[in-house]
């Protein structure tokens, strides 16, 4: 593969970098991936610690056997780093270039640009090779004791008098609020609450709030309060044998944390917590809050399954080791730090995900994927495999989940089963859905043999499910409530998915799966993966239902692409990921 990329433009203004880039790639096979975008990644590297970034893409056009790309971002330099970011260490900037089937690092580029500009002040900038070297200018500012006295005394003048003169308004604040609430005046739109009672009083306070200068919502608070406790209980000693298992994804002892648990239950040196509930910060109780924030001062380690915010809002101290045993396998959809400039992506001022001492993943290729969107260091991301996967080679266990199943389903036993499970559309819990008019249960089942049956098996994050039509129901069953869906591999024959990460486990045991995606070209603008979905995806693609069908009838699954899936996904497959996972946590508590 030929390509030429060139920096058109570099801006150094105080802590800000403006970056242009221009580029091509030539290739024989390029007409084929014209859905496959160029993935550029601006590789930072301080000696200490190292940190991948996607450059953003703005415009990319396939033309005869070319894509031509640009874009332009404004990088913030000062939040390059996490551990080292007050260091103001010197550090380089290599590119590193994705396509297709191709992928380099440290790739060759016209690091010239036709536009420089930086005054020196802030960062001095060198050309080296193929790479940018950069050389902080940074002196840290220290008032003295005198001065500091002053400002905040100032301040807090100032902020009292705010105050007072925003209670002296507080019956005004009440009236007005009775006058929006009875018609009189308008109330503002973003007061939806259901509740008219918590209306009027986030009206209120909100006055009093713009008044006072000082944030008096409830998330705000909650947060104040989370902190002061978590600063209060960093008074007390470390426990050295303490472990804290917090999740907001289950309220139960399921997953990787069941796994590592039942290693580690034995051993009556440890002493281990859990914290399992879904409440996010302004929905814990004030006992909540002190029981989350002393488990997080006083243990060694604490491990998570799932993107915690109320961790990032406090700084660990420095002899808890924090893990992050993610819960999907493998690096499929683009997160985090990757979607950076898209819907819902991590902006890059924000400390979310950059805690984490050790991520967890199945396979050395996912370790730049899960850098890069996490913001870690690439060391300190693990390839151990996943725990939850180890089940996959207990025949034991698979045997006992298909008993199970057909145990409760006597009427499924001796058909073909189709696992019907798709991932959910949108960006966040409250706004996930799933078009279900796009997969007519009714057209599919009339279309198949009769020995087939369908599991369907929804996203938890979608609620509304298509109904099974009456003369089904002996062939169809939702069991989208079911929080296990490992289990339900043990007794598929074949899997229908899009984008859903189901189908790294399925490669495991090697299903053959359909990949019904008739919306591909709009989920790779506005999500997009961390591989060419095309060139990948470990099954049949399909975009519609007569597809679909016909893949189904002709036994057509493309089962050849699931090896070379599998191998670059995961390192191990000897059912022992739980051992390492545990081994890695024992060696951070003898530290």
């Amino acid at each position: 593969m030929e390509y030429q990329i060139q920096v058109k433009e570099l801006i150094i203004e105080k802590n800000k970098m403006t970056l242009t880039v221009m580029g091509s790639i030539a290739d024989p096979s390029i007409n084929s991936h014209f859905l496959s975008n160029p993935k550029l990644v601006m590789h930072f590297d301080n000696g200490k610690e190292d940190r991948r970034i996607p450059f953003v893409l703005t415009n990319v056009t396939h033309i005869d056997g070319k894509v031509f790309f640009s874009g332009k971002y404004i990088y913030t330099l000062n939040y390059l780093f996490w551990k080292t970011r007050n260091s103001y260490k010197p550090f380089n900037m290599y590119f590193n270039l994705g396509f297709a089937d191709f992928y380099e690092e440290k790739i060759n580029v016209d690091l010239t640009p036709e536009l420089l500009e930086t005054d020196d002040r802030n960062y001095r900038i060198k050309i080296n090779g193929n790479r940018y070297d950069f050389y902080p200018n940074r002196r840290r500012i220290v008032h003295t004791p005198a001065a500091r006295f002053v400002v905040g005394l100032v301040n807090t003048i100032v902020k009292i008098i705010e105050f007072g003169f925003a209670i002296l308004m507080f019956p005004l604040f009440i009236i007005e609020a009775i006058l929006r609430f009875t018609g009189v005046l308008l109330l503002p739109a973003r007061f939806n609450d259901e509740s008219p009672v918590r209306r009027f009083i986030a009206y209120v306070f909100w006055r009093f709030s713009r008044v006072s200068t000082t944030d008096l919502s409830l998330w705000k608070v909650k947060r104040y309060i989370f902190c002061r406790c978590y600063d209060f209980y960093s008074i007390f000693k470390i426990k050295e044998n303490k472990i804290t298992f917090i999740s907001l994804r289950r309220d139960d002892l399921s997953g990787n944390f069941a796994f590592v648990y039942d290693k580690l239950k034995d051993d009556k040196s440890l002493d281990i917590n859990f914290i399992l509930n879904d409440h996010t910060i302004t929905e814990m109780t004030f006992g909540e809050i002190l029981k989350f924030t002393k488990a997080c001062a006083t243990s060694k380690i604490v491990v998570l399954d799932e993107f915690t915010p109320q961790i990032h809002y406090i700084n660990l101290r420095r002899d808890t080791t924090l893990f992050q045993l993610w819960h999907a396998c493998g690096a499929f959809k683009t997160f985090g730090f990757t979607r950076l400039s898209k819907p819902k992506g991590s902006p890059q001022a924000t400390r979310n995900h950059r805690s984490y001492d050790y991520v967890t993943v199945s396979s050395t290729y996912c370790k730049k994927c899960h850098s890069e969107g996490f913001g870690i260091a690439t060391d300190r991301v693990v390839a151990t495999g996943i725990p939850r996967t180890d089940v996959f080679f207990d025949e034991e266990y698979k045997q006992k989940a298909r008993d199970k199943f057909f145990e409760e389903h006597p009427e499924f036993f001796g058909k073909k089963i189709i696992l019907f499970a798709p991932t959910f559309r949108g960006m966040v819990k409250e706004t996930a859905f799933y078009p279900t008019e796009m997969f007519d249960i009714d057209e599919v089942c009339s279309k198949i043999p009769d020995d087939y049956a369908i599991i369907v098996k929804h996203h938890p994050f979608v609620q509304d499910v298509q109904p099974i039509p009456e003369k089904y129901t002996d062939r169809v069953i939702d069991l989208s409530e079911d929080n296990e869906l490992n289990d339900l591999l043990f007794v598929t024959d074949v899997i229908i998915t899009d984008y859903s990460s189901l189908v790294f486990e399925a490669s495991l045991i090697d299903i053959p799966m359909i990949f019904y995606v008739f919306d591909l070209e709009k989920y790779i603008n506005e999500r997009d993966f961390y591989f060419d979905f095309k060139l990948y995806a470990p099954g049949k693609i399909v975009y519609s239902t007569e597809q679909l069908i016909d893949a189904i009838n002709k036994e057509d699954y493309c089962t050849d692409r699931i090896k070379p899936f599998a191998d670059m996904f995961f390192d191990y497959r000897d059912g022992k990921s739980t051992d390492r996972v545990v081994d890695l946590i024992y060696d951070n508590l003898k530290k």
